[in-house]
């Protein structure tokens, strides 16, 4: 009966703690969505997609979607590319687009 109830108090204590962790990480973590000048850079119309231009550091050359012919003969891996680029929050998210459309 006292490991019935040593367990009990165990897990009621690693739940506490569990809980106030959680509580401490919702207090310290920032507001992700707040658009400002040091989440949120300069934003591009590529073929009507807002691209943010830091992506430009994932490696990809947001000038090749400039221009009116450009804009009328896009593919499919594309648009693929560039609406993940502009739904994109991160660089490194901005990275992994063009491996997860050309997977699709």
């Amino acid at each position: 009966m006292r490991y019935l109830a040593s367990m009990c108090i165990a897990v009621a204590l690693l739940f506490g703690m569990f809980w106030i962790g959680s509580r401490i990480a919702i207090m310290v973590s920032g507001p992700h969505l707040d658009q400002n000048e040091f989440t949120v850079g300069q934003k591009l119309d590529l073929c009507g997609y807002a691209v943010d231009i830091r992506h430009e550091i994932s490696g990809y050359e947001l000038d090749e979607w400039r221009g009116e012919e450009r804009c009328s003969s896009l593919s499919e891996l594309d648009r693929c590319v560039l609406e993940c680029l502009s739904q994109a929050g991160t660089i490194e998210i901005g990275e992994r687009c063009w491996p997860d459309c050309l997977a699709r």
